[in-house]
Order: structure tokens, then C-alpha cells, then sequence
């Protein structure tokens, strides 16, 4: 969509070491958001220069649109914990220009220019329906939205949303991605739609007009921080690639007007060791609490921070042997998702007593209690019993790129 609304799902990519200069992206720009501290940082597309300002809280859900009608697409905020929309009308730091109470738990925002009359609004994705409802107004105060002018199934539930002016008629309707293929559609109805393939099963989906014209789909590594963008809403892979952001960001893209730019980008995310090795290979650093994905081509796919246990395992050469979707400690009825086993049982773990490991050791997901909740844990530091704790996110795309043989270099 022009100015409207990308919000995005997260995943990883292969991704290829071309980049290209600013001149890639002629009309929409692109950004991303530190989803820790709330700083945006807008890239001109132009000049490639960035503008950055702080707006929001650590987690808030990012996007962007047009909400004054103005021609420029400016930050938008859904906060899970209070169930409120903020969005504000210029690209600084500030308090919101307008809030109103949006949706349930579990809804996806989306926002974008449903009816052409020049102005976007915010609306609801359902991933347990699989269903949109599309509302061509704001809200305001504790009132809340009301019910939706539009609301259809498009996709499978649990896919993850985009939206964008696919055709180029003035006009936002929505799209999905699903296991590294995308569907959109040009009508706000059931049915219907085109199909393609593009990107991973990690990737984050988003669409722009990055050559003028109708929104063509784009891609989002977070934690390598290189956007992969497509001309055409076909099958194929990127045509421009650009680096910028981290495995703290969050991707944005919309046509963000006159920007002053002046401040400094993200910082990229941190090179991987060189441990040797050649194809498809996981680096886990005990000390640094990071892991880094690398493919067959030598390219750094993903990188970001977990949590593990200090000293365990040793430093040396391992292998995926095993991976289930959902597994369970022996004790305390917790459960954790998406496990990808790299250290067997009976494993000398202890090098210095020869102590060995009674059960396996692997990556997953932040361990869940049976009331729910999951365990506490900060990201970085040392925490665990001798597995390696990932967001949820992560730990789901970690399971779908990794297969079992896979080496894993673990390093001090």
C-alpha cells in the first residue's frame, strides 16, 4: 500500500550478498522500529540518509498510514497490554494525535485506504478465523471501533497478514503469507486471489511501491537487517536487496513525505565467528548468549540473542539429531514449542568432572508453565537448565530451516 499500513510477521531468508544502492526504492521508503526502546529510524529513499525519533513502548506493535489524510504515512501503535491504537500525525517524537480502544486479544492490526477516498484507517486480522474486518474509520477515546464495514475469510487461519494496493487502482485490500508462499487478492471478498511463490518460511512479508506504480511484495530479515524486494507480484526472488536494522527491529514501509535525516542508522547486527565448517551451519557462542544461522553459500541468515546455561555444552562440534514441535521437561509439567535437539544424553557436559547429561539438550521456545505462563527470561543472559531458550518466533523458524544432520559449532 502507498501510505498505508505494513505491518509484518517475523521469520528468516536466504538471502544473497548483493545490495543495492538507495536509488533501488524510488517511491516508498523503508524503516525499521527497535522493539526494546520504541526508536523509529525512516530511511529516505531517496538519498538514503535516516531520520530516527523515539515514539511508543518496548513491545508495542509498529505500523504505519496516512492517518490525517495528508499524503504522508506516519507512525501507528497497537499496545497488547492496554488494547489501545495511538497514532500520530508527523514523523517526531510526541505524545499521539489521536487513541481509541481496537479489537481483542490475538487480533493483528492492519491499516490501510480500503474505500480510495485518500485517507487510512486501522483494521483487524483474526488468525484464529483466518478472517479480516475491514473498517473505513477512526475511532476516538474509550468507545471503541464498532462493528466492521467488510468482513470476509481470505487464507488459512494462521497465516500471517499484509496488506497493499496490488493493482494499483487507489484502493488497499489484503494478502498473506504462508510457508514461503504469498496470496493477494484485489477485492475485499472470499475467494479469489493469486498464488505465488516468494521468500521463506521466516521471512517477514510486507508491500510497497518501491518503483512507482502499484505495491509489489517485499521481505524482512530482522536479524540479518536486510530488506529483499520484488517488482512484480510474482514468483521469483529479490530484485533490490538493502541492508538496515538488527535482531531488534521491526520492519515498516509507507511514503513518509520530506524527512531531515542527519541521525545514524541502526547499528548491524554482529558478523559470525569464523569456527570453519562449510554448508548449512548454526553457531551458538556460550558466552555472548547468541546464535547465528549460515547457509550452504556462507551468508549470515539470522543472528540474535538467547539464553542458555554458562559453560554448557562445551565448546566443540555437534549435530541436529532429532526436533519435535512440542516437547516436555521432566519436571514440573512445563512444556516448551518448537525443540531442535543438539546434544544427546550421556553427553560429557562437564568436561572438568566428566559429569555427563542425563537428557538432551537443544533450541526451543521460551518454556511454558501449565497455567500458561511461560518462565522467566531475559534474552542475553544465562538462565537455563543447559538448553537454548529463543523468542517463540524464532524458535518456529529456527524448527523450519534447520533439518536433522545439521552441524552446530558451539564457542566460548
Amino acid at each position: 500500500m502507498r501510505n498505508g499500513f505494513r505491518l509484518l510477521v517475523l521469520f528468516g531468508a536466504l538471502l544473497t550478498t548483493l545490495f543495492l544502492a538507495a536509488s533501488a526504492i524510488a517511491d516508498d521508503g523503508i524503516g525499521v522500529v527497535d522493539e526494546r526502546t520504541g526508536e523509529w529510524y525512516l530511511r529516505d529513499p531517496g538519498t538514503g540518509e535516516t531520520t530516527s525519533f523515539y515514539y511508543g513502548n518496548p513491545r508495542d506493535i509498529p505500523f504505519v498510514g496516512d492517518w490525517d489524510c495528508d499524503g504522508d504515512a506516519t507512525p501507528g501503535l497497537y499496545r497488547q497490554g492496554d488494547g489501545y491504537v495511538y497514532l500520530r500525525d508527523s514523523n517526531s517524537q510526541g505524545n499521539a494525535d489521536l487513541k481509541f480502544f481496537f479489537g481483542n486479544p490475538g487480533d493483528v492490526p492492519l491499516a490501510g485506504d480500503w474505500n480510495g477516498d485518500g485517507c487510512d484507517t486501522v483494521s483487524i486480522y483474526r488468525p484464529s478465523q483466518g478472517r479480516f474486518y475491514i473498517i473505513n474509520k477512526l475511532g476516538s477515546g474509550d468507545a471503541g471501533l464498532g462493528a466492521a464495514d467488510i468482513s470476509y475469510a481470505f487464507g488459512n487461519p494462521g497465516d500471517k497478514p499484509f496488506s497493499g494496493d496490488f493493482d494499483g487502482d487507489g484502493t488497499d485490500t489484503v494478502g498473506v503469507a504462508r510457508n514461503g508462499w504469498v496470496y493477494v487478492t484485489n477485492v475485499h471478498a472470499t475467494g479469489g486471489g493469486t498464488g505465488f511463490e516468494f521468500g521463506e518460511h521466516s521471512d517477514r512479508i510486507l508491500a510497497g511501491s518501491w518503483t512507482g506504480g502499484a505495491d509489489t511484495v517485499g521481505r524482512y530479515l530482522t536479524s540479518a537487517g536486510v530488506f529483499g524486494l520484488r517488482h512484480t507480484n510474482t514468483a521469483g526472488g529479490d530484485d533490490a536487496q538493502i541492508e538496515y536494522g538488527n535482531s531488534h527491529t521491526v520492519p515498516i514501509a509507507g511514503d513518509f513525505g520530506s524527512l531531515p535525516g542527519g541521525d545514524e542508522a541502526p547499528p548491524s547486527p554482529p558478523p559470525y565467528p569464523d569456527v570453519g565448517g562449510s554448508g548449512k551451519r548454526l553457531i551458538y557462542s556460550n558466552s555472548g548468549q547468541r546464535v547465528w544461522w549460515v547457509d550452504e553459500n556462507d551468508n549470515l541468515v539470522d543472528t540474535y540473542l538467547v539464553t542458555g546455561r554458562k559453560g554448557i555444552p562445551p565448546p566443540g562440534l555437534y549435530h541436529v539429531f532429532s526436533k519435535s514441535a512440542q516437547a516436555y521437561a521432566p519436571y514440573g509439567g512445563i512444556t516448551m514449542k518448537w525443540m531442535v535437539r543438539f546434544v544427546p544424553p550421556k553427553t560429557i557436559i562437564k568436561p572438568w568432572d566428566g559429569r555427563l547429561n542425563q537428557w538432551s539438550y537443544g533450541f526451543h521456545g521460551i518454556p511454558i508453565y501449565p497455567d500458561e505462563t511461560q518462565l522467566h527470561t531475559i534474552l542475553g543472559q544465562f538462565g537455563s537448565g543447559g538448553c537454548v531458550r529463543q523468542d517463540d518466533h524464532q524458535a518456529e523458524a529456527l524448527f523450519h530451516w534447520t533439518p536433522v544432520g545439521t552441524p552446530v559449532y558451539v564457542v566460548p
